[in-house]
């Protein structure tokens, strides 16, 4: 099943493209997105063609920080009632509990992870195994500008992290970000002090916090995802932590191994099958992405080492990593089909 977003990820796409010389409208129909995806925000489409747009968008511009050159324009308000729920909590921590609760309303193929670690808090942003640089960028972006717009004025975080290589020019990344971004990273997350989460939000307003979050809460309770949609989006989580096991999914979901085995069977799948996928796509998009030594691929993907990563590899995609990686250089994107749904 496709994952789904709201079409809000393409605001200030087309004045951009505007701007340098491309048909937004073109590459919308090219990837399969309906017109009124570039100026009805709430539109449901399909998450992968929005990124695909992206990618095409910086392939045909020259500009390889096109979604960040985007993402420099957005506000909390783009985010609609998630933004809402977001700036009326009474403090940093409380928001983002609601965020990583909700985020699915904006976004349903990225989720949020908060983990402390001594004076340390990391937020963890949680992406699809088939993503690719420009979608990671503009999901890291768009959680900073929601974090900055509920802390103090000149709140900056300790550190950037992005898995895939870094680019050749850094200037836009400097300026959206306030720093350099550390590339190459195990997950993509914002670093910010421990104490920060405590920090109070002065203009949160809780009365209207809770009715937000029980409309909110309603429409999460009607939400319709599948056993498997879920053991896929902790396997993207949890395998470069070397956790992917199925007694640690079981035990994330709250049930046993063989109640989940039994449930994911009813969904005519099983761990294995869904572990599996969630690798090749996730190798994928890493070779492509990223010049990170196969070794460093193969601990993000949760193996031993490196020699069961390759003989892995070479039955799956039927060549060497190595042999992969290079006919990807310089591939041309094709555009996919994409999806609609009202709102």
């Amino acid at each position: 099943m496709s994952q789904l977003g709201r079409s809000a990820g393409l605001t200030g796409f087309l004045a951009l493209a505007r701007e340098v010389g491309i048909d937004a409208y073109q590459l919308a129909a090219e990837v399969g997105l309906p017109p009124e995806a570039l100026t009805n925000p709430d539109l449901r489409v399909v998450v992968e063609s929005m990124g695909r747009m992206y990618e095409i968008a910086a392939e045909r511009s020259g500009l390889d920080d096109f979604a960040l050159r985007v993402a420099e324009t957005r506000t909390i308000a783009n985010m609609g009632a998630v933004g809402l729920v977001i700036r009326e909590q009474q403090t940093i921590r409380k928001a983002l509990g609601a965020y990583a609760r909700f985020q699915w309303l904006q976004n349903d193929a990225y989720s949020l992870l908060l983990e402390e670690f001594g004076d340390q808090a990391v937020l963890r942003i949680v992406g699809p195994a088939w993503q690719m640089r420009q979608a990671a960028e503009l999901s890291v972006a768009t959680a900073l500008k929601s974090l900055q717009s509920i802390m103090p004025t000149g709140w900056k975080p300790l550190e950037i992290w992005f898995t895939h290589t870094q680019p050749a020019r850094l200037e836009v990344h400097r300026r959206v970000f306030g720093m350099t971004p550390r590339f190459d990273q195990d997950a993509m997350a914002i670093v910010m002090r421990r104490a920060d989460l405590d920090a109070p939000i002065p203009s949160a307003d809780p009365a209207i916090a809770r009715q937000v979050t029980a409309y909110l809460e309603r429409l999460t309770a009607e939400r319709k995802v599948s056993l498997a949609g879920k053991v896929r989006d902790l396997s993207v989580a949890l395998l470069p932590d070397g956790l992917c096991t199925v007694e640690h999914v079981a035990r994330r979901l709250g049930m046993d191994r063989r109640t989940l085995h039994r449930r994911l069977a009813s969904e005519g799948t099983t761990f294995s099958e869904i572990l599996d996928a969630t690798r090749v796509d996730m190798a994928a998009s890493l070779l492509a992405n990223s010049d990170r030594p196969l070794q460093g691929v193969a601990h993000l993907l949760g193996f031993s080492g490196l020699s069961a990563f390759a003989h892995w590899f070479r039955r799956k995609f039927g060549q060497s990593a190595s042999a992969y990686r290079a006919a990807q250089e310089g591939r041309t994107l094709r555009p996919s089909a994409g999806l609609v749904t009202s709102s």
